[in-house]
């Protein structure tokens, strides 16, 4: 009843949620940020692993955390990657929240400064819960869909708040992706919840934000997620150009991921769908390839459909139809080069969201820094494509930039350097006094947040464990630069203790449970079933 009281009196607004203060934030965090700054610093005193059970109890987190060994490299830079890893996921409890008025079941805050329910965030944020409790991954999705505005999901909601925008339609595949475990498959009455309404969603989008050539345009910069990026801002947001006729390459690659999670979603509920999103998936691909390619630039690139001139700022945008299946080959051998340019995408801490030769590039926001989230959307693309060992490469430089910056800072951030391993050059949306005011000048902390896909990138992409149709799998993707370096994780969720080390052209594994011990070796690139059966959480 409180619930449906607060939500008759939401304000809705076009700007984002109006922040926590940070008065409020020491207060009502303060506590937490302490006590989890002594479990990931040790430097203090290590908290009682009674106490660490008690706070999963009290969000009812059902397995421990996963855990990282890291041996092959000297002990500083090692103890880093270990700290980091701990750091994320410790971070990652903090920001999850239990029922309340906003929501019935549990939901994710992206930090503490961002108290709210956002779509693309939780779409993200589920993907770092899967490997340690996929059951909180359900919820924080299951939110969403609950907070929906008729069809439509939206950018956000708070107690007292609501946007009247939508957010990067990833709901769908980030569900599609948690039922390639048989845990979530055999629950069809939930993915049959979640499959109506965001059929409904993807019915909305078509009617609502879809141009008369069949690609997709947001209504508000604020929609894309990338506030301030150059394709359609100034840095500090005093003006913004009218999105509503420009035929968008993230938007697109988007609705072709929505289009395939539905048609997968579908058969496995036995639905009749599956050919009608199929067929829609391959014409915006097609449309991408006809209409966003500039042949000159290498790229896709937004295009006013009013006009047919290209918006040509270089962006992570501009990448993103790789995630897609949408490049040609010739096509997609370009943007691996763009990608892997130092000058361009390719810098000391990969993968930019704006590309560093771009006459727009800078330290701000979405105008130059590292942000996790797309940074990840590009290596699904890569991989997509067989390009693995620039996938590897990059995932594995992604990851050590955030973890050494974890190690000089001791905090995680919406946004890194390329460059370096701090945040000292970095802005946030200079010259924006509002900003400024409610979120500081510099990129937030304790924003795990879609920065803990840096975990998922290890477990998934460098250890290569993951979930196939209900199988489970490992493909270790461990770059040249890695070899001698040894990976070990242990998953309590799925009662397995992994080690990779690359050697040459393939990859040694080792996989135990239950006593049970599998040996693997694996051509790069190749795919193992994992044979053992899965334990209960044990010490292995």
């Amino acid at each position: 009843m409180i619930r449906h009281a607060l939500r008759s009196f939401r304000l809705q607004t076009h700007h984002a949620a109006r922040f926590a203060s940070r008065l409020r934030r020491v207060g009502v965090y303060g506590f937490n940020l302490l006590l989890w700054s002594r479990l990931v610093d040790r430097r203090l005193d290590a908290v009682p692993i009674e106490l660490a059970r008690t706070l999963l109890d009290k969000k009812g987190v059902r397995y421990s955390a996963p855990s990282l060994g890291v041996a092959g490299v000297e002990a500083n830079r090692a103890a880093v990657w270990e700290e980091g890893f701990a750091g994320v996921y410790a971070t990652l409890l903090l920001n999850l929240q239990t029922p309340d008025t906003l929501s019935p079941v549990r939901y994710a805050h992206p930090a503490p400064s961002f108290a709210g329910v956002y779509l693309w965030d939780s779409a993200f944020i589920s993907q770092v819960w899967a490997p340690w409790d996929r059951m909180v991954a359900r919820d924080v999705l299951q939110a969403v869909v609950d907070l929906r505005d008729g069809d439509r999901l939206q950018h956000v909601v708070a107690d007292f708040s609501e946007s009247v925008f939508t957010q990067p339609p990833l709901l769908a595949w980030a569900v599609h992706r948690l039922a390639q475990a048989q845990e979530i498959r055999d629950d069809p009455g939930w993915l049959g919840a979640m499959y109506e309404p965001l059929a409904a969603y993807h019915e909305w989008l078509k009617a609502n934000r879809r141009l008369e050539g069949g690609l997709y345009a947001w209504l508000h910069p604020y929609e894309s997620g990338i506030d301030n990026s150059p394709r359609f801002s100034t840095l500090d947001e005093s003006r913004f150009a009218d999105t509503t006729h420009l035929a968008a390459p993230d938007f697109t690659t988007y609705m072709v991921l929505q289009c395939e999670a539905l048609a997968e979603l579908s058969d496995l509920l036995d639905r009749e769908d599956a050919p009608t999103y199929r067929q829609a998936a391959q014409g915006l691909r097609d449309g991408m390839n006809d209409r966003l390619w500039h042949a000159g630039d290498g790229v896709y690139y937004d295009r006013n459909e009013t006009s047919g001139e290209f918006v040509r700022s270089k962006t992570i945008a501009s990448l993103l139809p790789l995630w897609a299946g949408a490049p040609t080959d010739a096509f997609a051998d370009r943007l691996r080069d763009q990608a892997m340019d130092p000058e361009a995408f390719g810098t000391t801490v990969p993968l930019p969201t704006v590309a560093r030769n771009d006459p727009f590039f800078a330290k701000d926001m979405w105008r130059g820094p590292v942000w996790i989230n797309t940074a990840y959307a590009v290596l699904q693309g890569l991989a997509r494509h067989g390009y693995l060992e620039e996938t590897a490469s990059l995932a594995y430089r992604l990851c050590d930039g955030v973890y050494r910056t974890f190690g000089e800072c001791r905090r995680f951030f919406e946004f890194y350097d390329p460059d370096r391993y701090d945040i000292e050059e970095l802005g946030r949306k200079a010259g924006n006094r509002w900003k400024h005011f409610t979120l500081g000048s510099k990129p937030v902390g304790e924003f795990v947040g879609w920065t803990g896909l840096v975990n998922t990138i290890v477990i998934e992409t460098l250890v290569g464990f993951h979930h196939v149709a209900g199988r489970r799998v490992l493909r270790p993707l461990l770059p040249k630069e890695a070899e001698g370096v040894a990976l070990n994780v242990r998953l309590p969720q799925e009662g397995l203790d992994i080690t990779v080390e690359r050697e040459g052209d393939r990859v040694l594994a080792t996989v135990r449970s239950l006593g049970l011990t599998q040996r693997l070796e694996i051509g790069f690139g190749e795919t193992a079933n994992i044979d053992i059966p899965a334990g209960e959480e044990t010490t292995l």
